[in-house]
């Protein structure tokens, strides 16, 4: 009785520590590089949201605690933002959080990858094309 009690704690423990040691924020930043392949230009905000998901990560008590950069909290997408292109049209982008430059308390421009709609379907993907349309951007890749 004892040696099953034992073995029960044993796999109870050892389930729970595997979360320890498991990073959602970089399971999130893998899932939407994933993702972000997965889309084309002509793409409807639906087929978008529907691909990349509204998924959330880090920000947990439990994630401080244990000392991962998970006070960090990440969303799909990161944040929105209209742009007025030269061309006079109007683009929503959409931010999604991709890449890991600097292991500190915030997430960066240059950690997000854009997703650019036009009349809610995608026109571009990335840095160059968000910069060819909003000069503010132009620095970024």
């Amino acid at each position: 009785m004892k040696l099953r009690h034992l073995l029960l704690c044993t796999v109870v423990l050892t389930a729970g520590c595997a979360n320890l040691f498991f990073d959602n924020l970089e399971r999130m930043r893998e899932d939407n590089k994933k993702n972000i392949a997965q889309l084309s230009v002509g793409m409807t905000r639906v087929e978008l949201e529907r691909v990349m998901g509204n998924g959330v990560a880090g920000g947990t008590l439990g994630d401080i605690v244990f000392g991962r950069l998970q006070h960090l909290r990440a969303s799909n997408p990161m944040r929105e933002e209209r742009v007025g292109g030269p061309d006079g049209a109007s683009y929503l982008v959409l931010f999604y959080y991709t890449d890991l430059r600097q292991r500190d308390d915030r997430i960066t421009d240059d950690e997000l990858t854009p997703v650019v709609l036009r009349d809610e379907k995608i026109a571009g993907i990335g840095y160059g094309y968000l910069g060819e349309r909003a000069a503010k951007y132009s620095g970024l890749r």
